[in-house]
């Protein structure tokens, strides 16, 4: 039974994620995601640019060939911007801002629109 069908406030059962709705099964793919780049330099957890290139070259095509993403130096300053403790590597937390970026242009699309719309980068 999927969840949709599932009356309302009642989810199927997840030991990582007990509800299992739609939003934590989306919630446990960005996890999963994060950690199977993270830990490619040995650091659990830690993206280091290196990682976060791959991860967002294999994961979010789209996302960088819109918007001038694909232009020189953009992921270089957007870890940067991202890197809150300059400690040239990113946290799960610190990598929700790039996710809160993809969601935005998701969210665009979605409704027809230009991703690169009023806030462009």
């Amino acid at each position: 039974m999927s969840a949709a069908a599932l009356p309302e406030g009642q989810c199927q059962g997840n030991p990582e994620f007990p509800g299992n709705c739609s939003l934590e099964a989306a919630l446990g793919a960005i996890v999963d995601v994060y950690h199977r780049y993270s830990t490619r330099g040995g650091n659990l957890d830690l993206l280091s640019f290196d990682d976060f290139n791959v991860l967002l070259h294999e994961q979010a095509q789209h996302f960088l060939q819109s918007c001038g993403r694909d232009r020189a130096n953009y992921l270089r300053d957007l870890f940067k911007e991202t890197d809150l403790n300059k400690d040239r590597q990113l946290t799960f937390e610190e990598f929700t801002i790039v996710l809160a970026k993809l969601t935005d242009d998701a969210h665009r699309l979605s409704h027809g629109h230009d991703p690169c719309g009023p806030d462009r980068d």
